[in-house]
């Protein structure tokens, strides 16, 4: 499914579209207790596993509203995936232009 199908689906389940600011709401909270988990796999390695799951469960979410966003913009997630990709590498390799 595409982003925009993907999208176009959703807001028919809901009979309207979620608003930008909305999504862009739910992926800062997601974000944010992604953070929550990795901080508390930091403090305590040995809840690792237990820790690991949430955060799976915030990731998946984080990215379907990334997809969601990308849908209600038409951006195409694939290639913001690969540009991200791409500017991570260049900043761990220290090639990144300011």
């Amino acid at each position: 499914m595409t982003e925009a199908e993907f999208f176009a689906a959703l807001t028919k389940y809901k009979g309207h579209p979620e608003p930008l600011h909305e999504t862009t709401a739910v992926l800062s909270y997601e974000v944010g207790r992604m953070m929550e988990q990795a901080m508390y796999m930091h403090w305590k390695p040995e809840d690792l596993v237990c820790r690991r799951g949430f955060f799976k469960s915030e990731l998946m979410d984080a990215i379907a509203q990334c997809y969601l966003i990308c849908g209600s913009l038409n951006i195409s997630f694939s290639e913001m995936l690969e540009l991200g990709i791409e500017k991570a590498m260049e900043r761990w390799t220290g090639k990144e232009s300011k």
